[in-house]
């Protein structure tokens, strides 16, 4: 597991940054026409970090995604800003992920 985790780790961070990063722009600038596109972005989010055992990142990923539906389907602002928010939160456990261990581990 754990060459795995280091050969296929470092790409996940950069991917789920990206797909986050998008994610968040859409979200933001309120371009319902995307919302299809981040909804496959999260949902491939979500089935890589269970490919690579990331527990913290699967439940938040599958969150941010059902939040992208019920945005997608409301278009309302607070479903925006619920979405937005779970967004963040996924954004910072995939930062943590990325940043090396103070210990060296």
């Amino acid at each position: 597991m754990d060459d795995l985790h280091s050969k296929f780790l470092p790409q996940f961070v950069v991917l789920a940054r990206s797909r986050v990063a998008l994610a968040l722009k859409v979200t933001i600038e309120r371009d319902h026409a995307a919302a299809p596109k981040v909804v496959r972005e999260l949902h491939t989010l979500a089935g890589e970090a269970g490919l690579l055992g990331l527990h913290d990142v699967v439940p938040l990923a599958r969150d941010s995604e059902q939040k992208a539906k019920d945005l997608h389907r409301t278009r309302a602002d607070a479903d925006a800003d619920m979405l937005v928010a779970a967004l963040q939160q996924l954004e910072r456990v995939i930062d943590e992920i990325g940043t090396p261990s103070k210990s060296g581990s």
